[in-house]
Order: structure tokens, then sequence, then C-alpha cells
């Protein structure tokens, strides 16, 4: 019977994730009382960052770190598994960071894109190649 490997870098992973997308909703809490707004960004430009930081953030973290827990399950690479884990972190940090600035189209944004994108393909096909052997085809 095959052991299967604890999902350690995920779990680092998730909980340094876990912690930025709360700082990440206080922040956005923080810009609505700001605003005075509870619903909505009521054309507030501050409070529409705040918003798309959070909500962005959430949107991605979540997907990657099962991924992520999952290749490690099934036996992905640990130098493989904690790079991607690394770049996707602060992929998010400067994706964030360039959320924040008035300018939205600036080098932290684009940072930010490339290395999320980078890091989730690469857990993907690896996912992919990692998973393929166990349908005994």
């Amino acid at each position: 019977m095959q052991t299967v490997a604890l999902p350690v870098v995920s779990a680092l992973t998730a909980g340094v994730l876990i912690i930025v997308q709360m700082l990440l909703l206080l922040l956005t809490v923080l810009a609505r009382r700001k605003a005075r707004q509870s619903l909505g960004e009521g054309q507030d430009d501050g409070l529409l960052r705040a918003m798309r930081r959070h909500g962005n953030f959430a949107e991605n973290a979540a997907i990657f770190v099962i991924a992520l827990a999952l290749l490690e399950m099934l036996g992905g690479r640990q130098q493989t598994v904690e790079a991607v884990a690394g770049a996707f972190v602060l992929g998010r940090l400067c994706h964030a960071l360039g959320l924040s600035q008035t300018k939205t189209v600036n080098l932290w944004r684009t940072l930010g894109i490339v290395l999320t994108v980078a890091s989730a393909v690469v857990v993907g096909v690896n996912l992919v190649m990692a998973a393929l052997p166990h349908l005994g085809l």
C-alpha cells in the first residue's frame, strides 16, 4: 500500500495566504468605513481597489492551495512544490501591491500576474502528470 505524503508545504502556504487574505479583508472594511459604503463600491476608487485586492486574492488562492496539496500528496517533487508555493505567494503579494497603486497598470501588478499564472500552470501540469499513472492508463 502506498503512503500519502502529508501536505506540509501546502499547509504552510495556506496559513500564510489566509493571514494575508484576512489583512486584505480588514483593509476593505476600513475602506468601506472611510467611503461610508456598506455595499458595492459607490463610485469610490479606493474602495474599488480594496475590494478587487481582496476578491482577486481569494479567487486565486483557494484553488491553488487545493491543487498544491493534491500535488504534494501525490508525490510531487519537493523542490517543485516549494518553488511554486513561494512564487505564488510572492505573486499574490505583488499583485495586491500593484492594485494598491492609483495607476493600476504597473510593474507590481504585472509581476504578480506573471508569477501567479506561471506557478498555477506549473502546478496544473505537474498535477496532471502525477495523477495519470494512478488511472492505470
